[in-house]
C-alpha cells in the first residue's frame, strides 16, 4: 500500500509543485541578474580602459608640446634672437662703452 499523506489522507504526488516552481524562477532570476551584472561590468571596464587610453595619449601630446614651448622660450631670449627683433622694430642698438653707467 501506498504511503499517505498525514493532512490530505492523499498519496505524495511526484509531479512538479508550485514551491518548486518558484524556487526554479529565483534561480533563474538569479542568474539572469548576474550575467547581465557581469556584462555590464565587462563593458565598464573596456570603456575605462578607452578613457585611460586617449588620458594617456593627452598627457604625451601636453608634454611634447610643453618641451616644445620650452625650447621656443629659450631661442626667443637669447641675446642673437632679442637683436635681432630688437633693432628693426624698436630701432634699439647695443650701447657703446660710454654709455654703460655702472651703479655702486
Amino acid at each position: 500500500m501506498a504511503a499517505r499523506n498525514k493532512k490530505n489522507g492523499k498519496a505524495p504526488s511526484a509531479g512538479i509543485t508550485s514551491r518548486t516552481v518558484g524556487i526554479f524562477l529565483v534561480l533563474l532570476f538569479i542568474f539572469i541578474f548576474e550575467f547581465f551584472l557581469r556584462t555590464w561590468c565587462g563593458v565598464q571596464c573596456i570603456r575605462v580602459g578607452y578613457e585611460i587610453t586617449e588620458a594617456t595619449e593627452r598627457q604625451e601630446d601636453l608634454l611634447d608640446r610643453r618641451k616644445n614651448l620650452e625650447i621656443e622660450l629659450a631661442r626667443l631670449r637669447s641675446p642673437n634672437t632679442l637683436n635681432r627683433i630688437a633693432e628693426p622694430r624698436f630701432g634699439l642698438v647695443t650701447p657703446k662703452p660710454d654709455q654703460i653707467v655702472v651703479l655702486p
